[in-house]
């Protein structure tokens, strides 16, 4: 009977130890990892659609500056895991439950089952970062946690703690990600045109419809258009050149085009393009033209415009190539 004991004593403390290293270790470690990967990639385009939506409902414009308070909030909940043990699991619960109803919000209300931005730019797709998060969630929730009287000692220390990594994670974050963002002086380009933001992001493009082009902001922020636009049917492919999307469409529906159709390649960063891994673009009768350098270009591609005298008749973001939504013969 003394044996069984000790073995269920033990058994209990390894699970005590299991459920500690959970809230933590693995957790905080786990976000801090996807927090330092978006302050350091410093790009908005790390910001989920859902997040995006709904801070351009609120007023907030500025997507560097919501990018690094979003990041900033995870070290802050970070910090409670790390020095105050008693509120640790509680913040574990609230980040990780968090993530999960943004990535549901993601795959299930916008059709994003490619990537989540969780590590910046390069990250696993949302139902793999789902499986992740829900699994270390069950974890914190289920796998009981050892307990130590000093959790209710030094109560002032850990406050201090938990203030001094926020405030320098905070100062670091926001230093690093507002450090990426164009500045002024740098993204006006052409003093011709109309002047570039830092970011912009495609919210109503159903509001488009049957307004002119020249209405448009984004048809203003085009180096240089090929041939006139406001001239009978036209379409205008806002395209990346490492998209997959994007080639899958040009080869199903334009590789010989019966309507005017022009090219525009979106930068893949506010430095410029990467012609690294682009694809052989197989429109050859296409008119090719690019967006100007200087903005975080958060554009969903392709986004397909379908014109008729200059004025929109159609547009869509992530354009499908098996069932088009734009293209209007």
């Amino acid at each position: 009977m003394s044996e069984s004991k000790t073995t269920a004593s033990t058994q209990t403390v390894v699970i005590g130890w299991i459920g500690v290293l959970l809230v933590r270790l693995i957790v905080p470690v786990w976000i801090i990892y996807g927090a330092a990967q978006k302050a350091t990639g410093g790009t908005p385009k790390s910001l989920p659609r859902s997040i995006l939506d709904a801070s351009g409902k609120l007023g907030i414009t500025d997507h560097f500056f919501l990018l690094a308070s979003l990041v900033s909030i995870e070290f802050l909940f970070v910090a409670f895991m790390l020095f105050s043990p008693k509120l640790a699991k509680r913040a574990g619960i609230v980040m990780l439950g968090t993530f999960l109803v943004v990535l549901c919000v993601e795959m299930f209300g916008y059709g994003n089952f490619e990537s989540c931005g969780c590590f910046g730019e390069k990250s696993l797709s949302p139902m793999a970062m789902f499986a992740i998060d829900f699994a270390l969630l069950l974890g914190i929730i289920f796998v009981p946690k050892k307990r130590s009287n000093r959790e209710q000692n030094h109560g002032v220390l850990r406050l201090i703690l938990v203030l001094a990594f926020t405030a320098v994670t905070s100062y670091v974050t926001f230093t690093t990600v507002m450090g990426h963002k164009p500045s002024e002086s740098t993204n006006i380009g052409d003093k011709t045109s109309t002047p570039l933001p830092a970011s912009w992001y495609p919210q109503n493009i159903g509001d488009w419809i049957d307004k002119p082009v020249d209405d448009i902001a984004l048809f203003g922020w085009v180096k240089e258009w090929p041939i006139a636009i406001d001239e009978g049917k036209q379409y205008v492919i806002f395209y990346s050149l490492t998209c997959d999307h994007c080639e899958a469409l040009l080869w199903e529906h334009f590789e010989f085009p019966t309507i005017p159709t022009t090219l525009v390649a979106i930068p893949q960063s506010t430095d410029g393009f990467n012609y690294d891994g682009a694809f052989d673009n197989p429109c050859l009768d296409c008119q090719k033209t690019e967006l100007r350098i200087g903005t975080d270009w958060i554009i969903g591609s392709p986004l397909v415009v379908a014109l008729e005298n200059g004025i929109v008749k159609c547009a869509t973001e992530n354009e499908e190539y098996e069932a088009p939504a734009c293209l209007i013969h």
